[in-house]
């Protein structure tokens, strides 16, 4: 059935075939798909598929990874190795033949990689990197993941005409939701519908271009105009071409990749890109590593025309693409090498084939990096591997690894394989070993020093912590039963747990941050040195609203410096996209001009709860939050540097000595590269209130009004189930009853103060 599909495909392209102006060298998306299950039916089950390859076992597996956005086409990922049936800890490397849908040289190349690995008789030259790199390392070629592109840049037969866009560089994504694909065929860019792709990662994603905006050209070819090309979409991740290759990278763990483009407008070709040196001179954390073997695949790339090879850069923008993410996300260090010249579809098919044969040098380097073997003009192996097992069970754990030396905010925990094992590319020099899982003791491994000619091996084995019972006993403040959650602040990590009276908990031994929250009850802060079979009972009480602000307006706020505003009911740190720079007379600020008084007879502690999502270059720039009081005294209560854009309640909690008191929101900064900063929602400032609770506030939000007696009504009228905090509001008469008395009551409480 699968052949007699491909078939079809590939024969009624070819009908028509004869009407696009591209060589019949190059491959269509219906080709790759015959040629792919061709292979797939001649090696997929062939335990002996090359007498040069002796004892190696099944040699390809192929699998469908996901499909494309519009025209559900599949997007297949071919491995090679040997015994490639079989799941084995090997390192593992990806190649992505083509993103951009006009760059078809990555096509080619990714399909003559397969070919030359599953022939080998053809490529004596290359014959001991192939056995060696099957034999130690398992490699994924994803030919194209963005097949419906593809069709578009080869063109199609529709309604007896030919449809055809060789500039083509997006996927088919209805942008402008007509249902119609929209592209122009003419030139370059003014393309309305489309994705690209490799601007659709969440890594920096807010920096891509949004939809309708023009391009700006380059400074090496300022003629060259596209509009509409590096269109990011809609929201991070949202195409389906992007989600397979994300899901499938933090599946596979891969340790080096390659993703080939190619520079229609000469600005970047013949380069090889990688993460990443910022602005401000910030380089990558594992910057000397990624350059150094960018460099030497640079090397081996000759250029097409004259003397040379290509040149190497670190990437300097932030737009949400593929390398950056790779990296930061899942530490696979991936390299984008712009293929060839502006002439990136050459219809020469002897260049078409020298472009293919002047990329397997450096093809072929990476993997040899990947796979430790040196021999020849191989890479240096500066390696450290091993498995981290239970000291007690020897049984492999997922563990974080981390290398003190190249480790930043903006990269996610390095954890082992399936296996126990981690992998980490150094460099020459001294390096020391964190390790860490949850119940483990951490281990500290210092004074590591790769060797250039072996991998160094280094297992480790954590000793379990002892596991004991907490028992939590939660008293509300009524009767009414009502969901409690648990925040859990444990080795840097954050867990939610829903909690009720009498529960148990059976953690390993360590230190607790415990934050107890429910609806209309004052967020409890404990902290647990957890060490043996414990029991904490747990005082939960109503809280009181000291101050509020929603922010209809920014009346309740002076600006001491910047752009705030107020938008919709948030607050914004700024009115354009980013924030300010450093700036030499202080911080960008806003203060709130009028105080919130707590009562010298309430308990001093309070609560500031900020509905809130923040973005910011992390370790470089802090968002705080101060107060200060008549007397000029200034403490700070939170600081944050890190980035979550999805809006979630912050919990701070602080003494105040005082009973006029004021808040200060800010944001520090460093001369280069600003983020999002802060979007505030809602602003409140909680007491805990220790016996009872607010008469007559029945909407608990501060204040007590017609809106409550209204709420109350509609309660009795209706017969709803009152929460506890309500029936405690309503109650004004204190007879434990909540009927029209109790209105009555109220509303003549508020006639009384208004």
């Amino acid at each position: 059935m699968k052949s007699f599909f491909c078939f079809y495909l590939i024969f009624s392209v070819h009908l028509v075939l004869c009407q696009s102006p591209l060589s019949e060298r190059y491959h269509t998306y219906s080709d790759i798909i015959y040629q792919l299950f061709e292979w797939e039916e001649e090696f997929s089950d062939n335990q002996n598929p090359n007498q040069m390859y002796p004892g190696s076992g099944i040699i390809f597996h192929m699998e469908e990874i996901g499909r494309s956005n519009v025209d559900n086409l599949p997007i297949y990922a071919v491995k090679l190795s040997y015994n490639a049936d079989e799941n084995l800890d090997k390192p593992r490397v990806l190649i992505l033949g083509q993103c951009h849908a006009e760059e078809i040289l990555g096509v080619e190349i990714s399909m003559e990689l397969i070919k030359r690995f599953l022939n080998p008789n053809q490529y004596i030259s290359d014959y001991s990197n192939m056995i060696g790199i099957l034999n130690l390392v398992e490699l994924w070629v994803v030919p194209t993941h963005n097949p419906e592109g593809l069709t578009v840049v080869h063109g199609w037969e529709q309604e007896g005409d030919w449809l055809q866009d060789v500039s083509f560089r997006k996927n088919k994504t209805d942008v402008n939701g007509n249902g119609i694909f929209d592209f122009d065929p003419s030139g370059y860019g003014n393309d309305i519908d489309g994705v690209d792709l490799n601007r659709n990662y969440d890594f920096n994603w807010i920096f891509g271009d949004p939809v309708g905006a023009l391009d700006g050209g380059c400074a090496a070819n300022p003629s060259y105009i596209s509009h509409y090309d590096y269109y990011r979409g809609e929201a991070p991740f949202s195409e389906t071409e992007v989600q397979a290759i994300r899901d499938f990278a933090l599946e596979k763990n891969f340790l080096l990749s390659i993703a080939y483009h190619s520079s229609r407008s000469g600005c970047v070709s013949e380069r090889v890109i990688y993460p990443w040196v910022w602005a401000g001179g910030k380089p990558a954390p594992d910057y000397e590593v990624i350059s150094t073997l960018g460099q030497e695949i640079a090397e081996l790339t000759p250029v097409e025309v004259g003397d040379g090879n290509y040149h190497h850069a670190a990437s300097g923008s932030v737009k949400g693409n593929a390398h950056d993410w790779f990296y930061s996300k899942t530490g696979c260090i991936q390299y984008l090498i712009e293929v060839g010249t502006e002439n990136m579809q050459p219809n020469d098919n002897d260049l078409i084939e020298d472009t293919i044969d002047r990329n397997m040098a450096g093809a072929f380097h990476l993997l040899r990096r990947a796979a430790g073997i040196n021999l020849g003009y191989g890479p240096d192996k500066f390696q450290v591997t091993g498995i981290v097992r239970d000291a007690v069970t020897l049984e492999p754990l997922v563990a974080e690894v981390e290398v003190l030396e190249m480790s930043g905010p903006m990269l996610s925990p390095r954890v082992t394989n399936e296996f126990g094992r981690y992998r980490r590319l150094l460099y020459p020099g001294t390096f020391t070993l964190e390790v860490s899982a949850v119940g483990y003791e951490s281990q500290i491994i210092d004074n590591i020093t790769p060797s250039s000619s072996s991998i160094t091996q280094l297992d480790i084995n954590l000793v379990p912590l002892n596991y004991f019972t907490l028992g939590l006993g939660i008293n509300l403040p009524s009767d009414r039963l009502q969901d409690v959650e648990i925040i859990r602040y444990y080795n840097n990590q954050t867990d939610i747990f829903q909690v009720s009276d009498g529960d148990d908990f059976y953690w390993p031994q360590g230190q607790y941050d415990l934050l107890f929250v429910s609806d209309d009850i004052y967020p409890k802060k404990i902290s647990v040195d957890l060490n043996s079979n414990s029991n904490i009972d747990i005082d939960l009480n109503w809280y009181d609203i000291v101050f509020s602000d929603s922010f209809e307006g920014i009346d309740n706020w002076s600006i001491i410096r910047g752009d705030w505003n107020v938008s919709e009911g948030v607050l914004y740190s700024q009115e354009g996209l980013t924030y300010d720079s450093f700036h030499p007379l202080g911080p960008q600020k806003i203060d709130l001009s009028v105080p919130f008084y707590i009562s010298n007879t309430w308990d001093d502690e309070i609560v500031v709860k900020l509905l809130m999502k923040n973005e910011l270059e992390w370790q470089n720039d802090t968002l705080f939050v101060d107060i200060f009081n008549d007397t000029a005294d200034r403490f700070n209560i939170y600081s944050n540097t890190s980035q979550n854009w999805d809006y979630r309640s912050e919990y701070i909690h602080a003494i105040v000595a005082n009973e006029n008191n004021y808040l200060s929101l800010g944001i520090k900064s460093d001369i280069t590269l600003q983020y999002r900063g802060l979007a505030l929602d809602q602003l409140d400032v909680l007491r805990e209130v220790l016996d009872g609770c607010s008469l007559g506030d029945y909407n608990h939000d501060g204040e007590i009004n017609i809106l409550d007696a209204v709420s109350m009504v509609g309660a009795i009228v209706n017969e709803d189930y009152l929460t506890g905090f309500q029936d405690c509001a309503s109650d004004m008469n204190q007879d434990s009853y909540v009927n029209i008395l109790d209105v009555i009551i109220l509303l003549t409480s508020i006639v009384r103060n208004e």
